[in-house]
């Protein structure tokens, strides 16, 4: 099963379906009016590149947890 992940700054949770190289291309191509994480994540899961799993949402910095309290 592939591993979920979440956005950092969305806090949305995605499973990749293809490998990192073929998002960062993916990415690397889109128009610069493409800057927000929303729109990026939006055009990878409508190509396919990736799936957004609805309702499943985190504000939670993982970097962060030892710092906290």
């Amino acid at each position: 099963m592939p591993k979920k992940y979440y956005l950092k700054y969305g806090g949305i949770r995605f499973t990749a379906k293809v490998p990192p190289q073929d998002i960062n291309r993916f990415v690397q191509k889109l128009p610069e009016e493409k800057s927000s994480l929303y729109e990026v994540a939006k055009e990878l899961a409508d190509k396919g590149l990736i799936e957004i799993h609805q309702g499943e949402f985190s504000s939670i910095d993982q970097d962060m947890l030892p710092y906290q309290r």
